[in-house]
């Protein structure tokens, strides 16, 4: 059982992913590689027994649910406690919140119903029936998606063919004339052939870039993807995603530089088991600080050795920048992050007659 936020002696929680615990009293909580999430707005508005209450739910979120989905929910709670400036949860609070919003930002208060519902059910001091009573009764419009796609925005939504092909052939040039580096090199073509999200290329290992032979003895190359978005835990899962022969060869020798690199920085070898589980990306910061080979196993179960999913978003926005690659549609250098090749993948599957079972 929990201790009262104000107790000294409260022991650290940890979190749904593994390796990572907070204090449930410290205002910032580090949940994965990706989250830290900042609660000074619920210390400053809320206080006592109501803090105590609202800090244990979110808690809960902390160790059941994805980090990212916490960090969300933190978010728009404490977005909620600024525009009503009240450290009480009432019915009218709630009441003047939704005339604050727009239909645009109306979907925030969805997201804040399930955390009160939550908040009630558990038990926890602060939240009365009469606001799970008015919250029940409302109808709240969820989040608008697909917009980008719909409109073709030129700057958030699909990239057109020139586009995508522009990019490819822009950072191949910036690789072959020293622009940027190999693994810069990797992740970008990686993105823009396959339109995974940022966290799942971060959480690639050597063991995932694979070459088979099929049945009439030709070769086959594949990327075995992490899902990223699912909540089975840090490299759970995993999608084989089928690659050309050429982008296997750049994570190939990315993979061979990972691993020199790694050891490099380790200061010792590895046993092969070992070095099949080296990121295909590694955090070199975070293996300058290992001391011996247990101490590496024991990080491997965790995302630590890996870069951070906001680090693959900067890398794409660099590499971009670097090729000097131009919009076709605005004439200004391609804004780029890793939804656009998603969105892009999916329109061009779209376009190609899939259905959108195959599309999803």
């Amino acid at each position: 059982q929990l201790l009262p936020v104000h107790n000294r002696t409260v022991s650290r929680i940890p979190a749904k992913a593994r390796g990572y615990d907070f204090d449930i009293k410290d205002v910032n909580w580090i949940l994965d590689k990706n989250t830290k999430i900042n609660l000074t707005g619920i210390h400053k508005f809320l206080k006592g027994p109501t803090l105590e209450g609202c800090l244990h739910t979110l808690s809960y979120y902390a160790s059941n649910l994805s980090g990212k989905h916490t960090s969300n929910v933190a978010m728009l709670f404490q977005h909620m406690l600024r525009e009503t400036e009240t450290n009480e949860i009432t019915d009218t609070m709630l009441i003047n919140y939704r005339a604050s919003l727009t239909k645009s930002t109306e979907w925030y208060l969805g997201t804040i119903r399930g955390f009160l519902r939550r908040w009630y059910q558990l038990g926890h001091f602060g939240i009365s029936e009469e606001v799970i009573t008015l919250l029940d009764g409302w109808t709240i419009k969820g989040n608008r998606k697909g917009d980008a796609v719909k409109r073709k925005d030129p700057t958030q939504g699909p990239l057109t063919d020139n586009e995508l092909l522009a990019f490819n052939e822009g950072v191949v040039k910036a690789y072959e004339l020293d622009q940027i580096q190999l693994s810069d090199l990797a992740i970008s073509l990686t993105e823009s052939n396959t339109g995974r999200r940022p966290i799942q290329i971060s959480h690639l290992r050597l063991v995932d870039v694979i070459c088979g032979m099929n049945n009439k003895g030709e070769p086959y190359y594949v990327l075995n993807v992490p899902r990223g978005k699912h909540g089975e835990g840090f490299r759970a899962e995993f999608k084989p995603f089928a690659i050309t022969h050429e982008l296997w060869a750049i994570l190939s020798a990315q993979a061979k530089n990972a691993l020199s690199l790694t050891e490099k920085n380790l200061g010792f070898q590895l046993q092969e088991q070992d070095r099949q589980q080296i990121p295909l990306f590694p955090d070199y910061s975070v293996l300058l600080q290992v001391t011996s080979p247990a101490e590496y196993r024991a990080l491997l179960e965790s995302d630590k050795l890996h870069i951070s999913a906001a680090e693959v978003t900067d890398i794409l926005q660099f590499t971009a920048e670097e090729a000097g690659v131009k919009s076709e549609r605005t004439g200004e250098s391609l804004f780029i992050n890793a939804r656009r090749f998603r969105y892009t993948t999916g329109t061009r599957a779209a376009r190609e007659g899939f259905g959108e079972l195959v599309i999803a």
